[in-house]
């Protein structure tokens, strides 16, 4: 978190998000470059009808936009490098000036969509996630402050890159939580196979015997994910505050750990050469998942 790139987009957010940005970046040593979008409609306006004067409007859209970016960063008594863009599609600048900058970190304010909207047009904000080669913390205006940080572990080693990511996770989670001087919580979530939807009827062979075996089978997953929670925390030195492993819908059980006033860590490993697809606009992945859910901030790691 030494080198943090700052999305900014001129609304009543900005202030929360940058605020969050330099506690973070006075913690760590690190540097903040703000990169402010900017656009209007008039763009689309000008497309279909023509303005005469369109040149000037834009300009002094934008002049307006440099003089909040101004006004915002005095608050804060200290200069910051910034770029403007001016465009409906940000995410592509955002993901390139990030790589430009060798950014390791990406920081914007959080903005809610509906699932309708979400299967009609995919947000920015999804495609920023997918693409960004470095995490990227969503943070939600509406907290005051942080109080927890929950890292969000899966013991799921299905392959060396899953086993990565969740060790990533953990020290993104640990050093975030160590910048903003705030405890650590790790939690794994366990599927409730005995309750969950998927299971349409009873295996052949033992249908008296189906909810028993669920059930022995799901204590075994729990104890088996405690064990890979505690062995992994132990090799990483990472020391939690909390740790706990729960049974459920992952998306709904990581909401309640977080609460209103926490921050999610939490692992993404989309396939992005399949996020235009329709299946995966309807479902996402968990990360995708469990921000609607979340009501705190949001950090995503790839």
């Amino acid at each position: 978190m030494k080198n943090s790139l700052v999305v900014l987009d001129g609304s009543s957010s900005d202030e929360h998000v940058l605020g969050q940005a330099v506690q973070l970046a006075t913690a760590s040593g690190g540097d903040l470059h703000l990169f402010m979008t900017v656009y209007d409609p008039i763009e689309e306006l000008n497309r279909y009808v023509g303005f005469d004067n369109y040149r000037e409007v834009k300009q002094a859209i934008l002049d307006d936009a440099e003089v909040k970016l101004r006004r915002l960063t005095d608050k804060f008594g200290d200069h910051f490098s910034s770029t403007m863009h001016w465009g409906r599609r940000w995410h592509f600048s955002v993901v390139a000036e990030a790589e430009r900058l060798g950014a390791d970190l990406i920081i914007k304010a959080v903005h809610r969509h509906s699932r309708l909207a979400e299967f009609l047009h995919t947000p920015e904000d999804w495609h920023l996630l997918r693409d960004s080669s470095c995490p990227v913390w969503l943070v939600n205006d509406t907290a005051e402050h942080i109080d927890k940080v929950v890292a969000a572990f899966s013991t799921l080693e299905e392959t060396e890159e899953h086993r990565a990511l969740g060790e990533r996770v953990l020290e993104q989670a640990r050093d975030l939580a160590t910048a903003l001087g705030t405890e650590l919580h790790v939690v794994s979530v366990v599927p409730d196979w005995l309750h969950s939807q998927t299971i349409i009827g009873p295996m052949p062979g033992m249908p008296g015997q189906f909810p028993t075996v669920l059930a022995d089978l799901g204590e075994q997953a729990l104890e088996r994910a405690e064990e890979i929670l505690e062995d992994t925390l132990d090799r990483l030195h990472i020391s939690a505050d909390i740790t706990e492993v729960r049974s459920g819908f992952v998306d709904i059980e990581l909401a309640e750990a977080v609460g209103d006033r926490g921050a999610l860590v939490i692992g993404s490993a989309a396939a992005r050469k399949m996020s235009g697809k329709v299946a995966d606009k309807l479902f996402g992945n968990t990360s995708e998942k469990v921000i609607h859910h979340v009501r705190g901030d949001v950090m995503v790691v790839h």
